[in-house]
């Protein structure tokens, strides 16, 4: 029975790229030869952007642990959603290292170097006190930012310790 509540929490992800474009752009019951073209620009392709991004981000984690110089390390990595916060807290990627650290990862897609605002930094700030409260996680946390393009430098940007860009997912 444990076995079965545990499965019920877990977070599952269709991963197959090609598979999940299809279904969202090409399947749909239009008569409009450039839907896509259409799409440009707007709410729909622009979340799909963001969700491409998440997608290759986590079957590129070989790559992001390399960057991050901890591929020799044991890791256990996963995505994480709270059960207590309203609304619940969400975190794209946590890297659980053996050397006693945690890459709490925030993977944000922009066409040109991210802008950290202060609205972002209390929510990465306050999705990273949901995580360590719910899970009593005892090592040290290192807020990760992966991008497109790395982040600008603002009043904002320190709260990422650690950047990593889409480039780096392909070293």
């Amino acid at each position: 029975m444990e076995e079965i509540i545990g499965r019920k929490n877990e977070i599952k992800q269709l991963t197959d790229l090609y598979t999940l474009f299809y279904m969202q752009f090409c399947h749909k019951a239009t008569t409009d030869e450039n839907y896509w073209t259409n799409m440009m620009g707007r709410p729909l392709q622009n979340t799909w952007y963001g969700l491409a991004f998440e997608r290759v981000c986590m079957l590129h984690i070989p790559q992001i642990k390399k960057m991050l110089g901890i591929d020799r390390i044991h890791t256990e990595y996963y995505s994480w959603r709270s059960r207590e916060s309203l609304p619940a807290a969400q975190i794209d990627l946590i890297i659980e290292r053996a050397d006693n650290l945690t890459n709490v990862c925030e993977i944000k897609y922009s066409q040109l170097p991210y802008s950290v605002t202060n609205d972002e930094e209390m929510r990465i700030r306050n999705r990273i006190a949901d995580f360590v409260a719910e899970t009593n996680i005892r090592t040290g946390i290192l807020p990760t930012m992966i991008t497109t393009y790395g982040i600008r430098t603002n009043a904002h940007s320190s709260v990422a310790q650690v950047v990593l860009t889409i480039d780096d997912l392909f070293q």
